[in-house]
């Protein structure tokens, strides 16, 4: 069972009100201290890093802070096409008015369209009521009333003519460019007034493309109002890169979003190649109709490419986090309606706190973003709307895993879970030839399995279940393991499967593997299925490590064994010449676990070490508390200074995100944050001290080849 947690209306009010405290609070904080659960505690309050120089590399002419330019200030009321909200779904996405023709409207017939009607079911438990009035909204999103650039008068948006429609039809022409110099300027209106909070109620699919329904997708009961929809895309009008090279953005933002667009990929977030049209179409445009997440955003590329520019400064980027947390508390406060891109906002400042090595505030991030899941999604909309499936994988990852690593349940209910692992297993068996369902199916096993291992091993600790019960229930997991290990089987013999491999350098003493195996990994369509192994395999590891510590099993040679598997696909994926941008990130789980069973001697720790200091360079930041427990294991102090010796690769941009993070950890709010902090979940049977111990994972043991 889930901790329990109030009402995500109660949580949000509450943590609004915290706003409302010491004004000379950081801007870095978003809500200030609470006196919540632990569940239902929000933001951190740390103080704000001095400001640095910015880096010479981009981009030359930075706007300030006080006062930053507005890309989408607020629109002036506009008169809006009549429709009723009974008409046909492809009449209310093409904003026509609709007859309501039975079968078939009109404009339907005309246009030999799909004609779909609103299911007469009542909407589904939890869903918002459809009553609430949305002109009660202050037309604020966020957007200081201070901008400096001018808003170009945008005219409402126009039908598609029929094709037996007169010209007449319509309220008028395409708008065209206002007078005066410039390029001309896409339909912005249309992303925004798509993604306004005014403009849609959050638990109905209306006229974004990204919001379109699996077609794939099998009948539900609760579901089938999402799945009776057919609904035009209106926002892919123009493509992103159009919207992009001629939105009046200022350079800076221009820039980074385009770095974002060519530089930055699924791994990145955490999330597989099936949610690539998520990273680079359906955020981007949230983002540009709505600034805290705009913001947000363009901090997280801004990070990237900071870390890759030579003499790269915090301030570069720690400047747009700041903004989107000024935004995004701004947007809170002022009462509008909380939308997609609005939980897409927390999640992305979630992934920055974990990509800095930030725990603790990760938690407060996650507490927020579990309130905005249960009031904007469901779980069968998470199955059946393609933007709220890489919102719940976004969000997901993360609940599993603070759950592990604070050794407490995960919060997000298991309903959820467990609805998405149904749906994903009915696919892949109508679907069996299918290998990106087969793939998606595994995901969900091994999200599910994280799910109940976090909850049982807490259930243990708290003295809930008896340890005859938990040694079954434990038993039950590992089949559950074995189940996912298996459809990856599948794949073994695949015409995808790596036979030999090109452009092979030479094994020296240093390797710790032979990276070229035939049959080791999967190119081309089947290149998810590599991470899926490893993230199968981390998984494993963390399971029978819990397992050896608990019920005193002799696992350590399997744990080895996993070990060096981790280590085969990591290094024969690294050595690929067609592995993606950001491919390390992907190996975050597995290298902190396999570094604490590989022996104990200067090779394996040194490639350990390499590896590590690999994922830091290109971002991800290892906890203090892990960093500590390796150089425990290996009895290498000058680990928790840097991974590799003299220093080498240890920049100064890297020393100054360290510094933050490790200043923002220091004094967590409560039990739960410490817990998360020292990682307890993963170190609370690790004694340093007893380092020699059969048990230890840090003890000496036979190399396995």
């Amino acid at each position: 069972m889930a901790q329990s947690y109030s009402q995500p209306q109660a949580a949000l009010a509450g943590f609004l009100n915290s706003m409302q405290q010491d004004s000379s609070m950081s801007a870095y904080s978003l809500f200030g201290p609470s006196q919540y659960p632990e569940s239902v505690a929000f933001w951190h309050d740390p103080s704000p890093p001095a400001a640095m120089a910015v880096s010479a590399s981009y981009p030359p002419k930075q706007p300030t802070l006080e006062q930053p330019p507005t890309l989408l200030q607020a629109i002036p009321d506009q008169k809006k096409h009549k429709r009723t909200r009974s008409g046909c779904f492809t009449c209310r996405a093409r904003r026509i008015k609709c007859d309501e023709g039975r079968p078939t409207c009109e404009r339907c017939r005309k246009g030999s369209r799909d004609c779909v009607y609103p299911s007469p079911a009542a909407p589904s438990k939890g869903a918002r009521a459809a009553g609430k009035s949305r002109n009660s909204r202050p037309p604020s999103q966020g957007s200081d009333s201070s901008g400096k650039f001018e808003h170009e008068e945008v005219n409402s948006l126009e039908p598609i003519i029929d094709e037996e429609e007169p010209d007449g039809a319509g309220s008028g022409s395409r708008p065209s460019p206002s007078s005066g110099a410039g390029p001309a300027q896409p339909d912005l209106s249309r992303t925004q007034s798509d993604h306004s909070p005014q403009k849609r109620s959050m638990k109905q699919v209306s006229d974004v493309g990204s919001f379109t329904v699996d077609p794939s997708s099998s009948p539900s009961t609760e579901g089938s109002r999402f799945e009776s929809m057919s609904v035009r895309s209106l926002s892919i009008s123009h493509s992103i890169s159009e919207l992009l090279s001629t939105a009046r953005l200022p350079d800076d933002l221009r820039f980074y979003l385009n770095f974002h667009q060519e530089s930055i990929s699924h791994e990145h977030f955490f999330l597989r190649s099936g949610s690539a049209r998520f990273i680079h179409h359906s955020i981007v445009e949230l983002a540009l109709g709505y600034e805290p997440l705009l913001y947000a955003l363009v901090g997280f590329s801004a990070y990237h490419h900071t870390l890759q520019s030579p003499g790269g400064k915090v301030y570069t980027f720690l400047k747009y986090y700041n903004k989107a947390l000024v935004l995004l508390r701004k947007s809170l406060g002022s009462g509008e309606e909380h939308t997609e891109a609005t939980l897409c906002t927390v999640l992305m400042l979630t992934t920055f706190e974990e990509y800095i090595g930030d725990w603790v505030n990760l938690i407060d991030h996650h507490s927020a973003a579990h309130a905005l899941m249960r009031e904007l999604l469901t779980p069968e909309s998470s199955n059946l709307i393609e933007l709220h499936t890489n919102i719940f994988l976004w969000y997901a990852r993360f609940d599993v895993v603070a759950g592990i690593v604070a050794g407490t349940e995960a919060i997000l209910s298991r309903d959820w879970y467990t609805t998405k692992e149904k749906y994903d297993e009915e696919q892949a068996a109508l679907y069996p030839d299918d290998a990106y369902k087969q793939l998606v199916l595994v995901a969900s096993i091994n999200r599910r399995f994280g799910l109940d291992m976090a909850s049982l091993y807490a259930k243990l600790s708290r003295g809930m279940i008896p340890m005859d019960e938990f040694a079954v229930q434990n038993e039950k997991l590992g089949q559950t393991m074995e189940r996912a290990k298996g459809i990856l089987r599948e794949f073994d013999d695949s015409e995808y499967t790596v036979r030999s491999y090109p452009n092979k350098k030479p094994l020296t003493e240093d390797d710790i593997v032979d990276p070229y195996t035939s049959g080791a990994i999967h190119q081309g369509p089947l290149w998810d299925a590599n991470y899926a192994w490893i993230d199968l395999l981390s998984t494993d590891t963390m399971f029978k490590y819990q397992s050896m510590l608990t019920l005193q099993q002799p696992l350590l040679p399997e744990l080895a064994q996993l070990a060096f598997d981790q280590c085969r696909l990591i290094e024969t994926m690294d050595r690929w010449p067609g592995k993606g941008n950001g491919h390390c990130i992907g190996f975050k789980n597995s290298i902190g676990m396999v570094s604490m069973f590989l022996p104990k001697d200067q090779k394996h720790q040194m490639w350990a070490r390499r590896k590590i200091a690999m994922m830091e360079q290109n971002g991800y930041i290892i906890a203090p508390r892990f960093r500590a427990a390796l150089a425990a294991i290996w009895q290498l102090p000058e680990v928790q200074h840097w991974w590799l010796p003299d220093d080498e690769g240890y920049t100064e941009v890297i020393r100054e995100i360290r510094a933050i993070s490790e200043e923002r950890m220091d004094q967590p709010r409560d039990e739960h944050r410490e817990n998360v902090r020292d990682m307890k979940g993963l170190f609370w049977k690790l004694s340093v001290d007893d380092q020699e111990d059969d048990q230890s994972p840090g003890s000496n043991h036979s190399a396995v080849p």
